[in-house]
């Protein structure tokens, strides 16, 4: 699905720059070689980020959890 508009990414993209370690909208703009024009899908992308942050550490947060002995 097309995310921004107005640099033709799509989900894919954005899931693609995340695994290669872009943690922010700028980044994720940088890893594309594109920049930001209307600014619309900010907000769209940074839950993205967001989203695939949070489960890579759901796997991860059972093991830092206080065992109950």
């Amino acid at each position: 699905m097309y995310i921004c508009l107005c640099n033709g990414l799509t989900d894919r993209d954005i899931r693609s720059a995340a695994d290669s370690g872009a943690r922010t909208v700028a980044a994720v703009y940088r890893a594309h070689e594109c920049a930001p024009q209307c600014g619309k899908c900010g907000c769209h992308i940074k839950d993205m980020l967001r989203e695939d942050a949070g489960s890579a550490c759901a796997g991860g947060n059972a093991l830092l959890a206080p065992s109950k002995v």
